[in-house]
């Protein structure tokens, strides 16, 4: 589960203050898009969707320390590894916090940063969002499946209000509570329903979205989290940009009331920038 926590502004802000100065490109950066080369603390970021100037700090959870961890171009919200300030591993889908992402078959809130549903009130059997139709299909704790308890459409299994009010805030759009959500290559624009789980897809890379060896496909839950996006939603899926969007999108959105943030419009407090759109977070 991925952890959302309220940070400073200071770090929630994708960037502050714009660029300007005499900002020269070191060699290692050719097209300024990691470090500014003026020998200040400053942090330059010229490639959409980001522009301006944050300050790194090593000290913070590699999802909010405006630092490219993982060498992808992408930063804090904006990389499709990150969904959260406490996220302490850019470079995949763990998030680095002891006791996350442990259990392969109960599936609880994937965005409160622990295992079990004692806080969330929410609960399901990993087959439920892998869609197996009977036990014989259900390739994780196949002996524990009753597919009758899962959700519309495969069981007549609910949801507690609980876990919608409580997780569906935190989920990033194209994401259900569960951690089921439309990734998307950055080099062909391919988008594919994964299951984001590490305990699931323990070997799921951002390089490996297409394999459905390794990203194990699954179906959203309707009921809980944000999960449309793309196409004529003009909605960033996680890995998208605003090149993305098809001609008829005018603008970006967000879905269920949520508000664009970016680097001359940073999140209020409690909320946090996750590819263009202000989320909840645990406080």
């Amino acid at each position: 589960m991925k952890t959302w926590i309220l940070a400073s502004l200071a770090v929630l802000a994708i960037a502050c203050g714009s660029n300007k100065g005499n900002n020269t490109d070191s060699a290692n950066d050719a097209d300024n898009d990691v470090m500014d080369g003026d020998g200040d603390a400053g942090f330059i970021i010229t490639d959409a969707p980001f522009s301006g100037m944050c300050t790194p700090n090593a000290t913070a959870p590699q999802c909010s320390n405006c630092m490219d961890d993982d060498g992808d171009g992408k930063v804090d919200g904006f990389d499709i590894q990150c969904t959260g300030p406490l996220d302490n591993d850019e470079g995949s889908f763990s998030t680095g916090i002891p006791g996350d992402n442990i259990d392969a078959v109960d599936q609880d809130c994937f965005f409160d940063g622990d295992s079990g549903a004692g806080n969330d009130g929410c609960s399901i059997h990993v087959c439920c969002l892998l869609g197996a139709t009977s036990k014989a299909t259900c390739p994780i704790g196949a002996n524990r499946y009753d597919v009758t308890k899962c959700p519309a459409p495969l069981g007549s299994g609910m949801l507690t209000q609980k876990c919608i009010d409580t997780c569906g805030k935190l989920a990033p759009p194209g994401c259900d509570c569960f951690g089921c959500c439309t990734l998307c290559d950055a080099t062909t624009n391919q988008c594919y329903d994964i299951a984001t789980n590490p305990s699931t897809s323990p070997n799921c890379t951002q390089d490996t979205l297409a394999d459905d060896t390794k990203c194990l496909r699954c179906v959203k839950n309707t009921m809980c989290g944000n999960g449309t996006c793309g196409g004529a939603s003009c909605i960033l899926c996680p890995g998208q940009t605003q090149e993305d969007l098809p001609a008829e999108c005018n603008m970006q959105m967000c879905p269920n009331g949520q508000v664009l943030c970016g680097p001359d419009n940073a999140c209020a407090t409690g909320t946090y920038c996750s590819n263009g759109c202000c989320i909840g977070t645990i406080l």
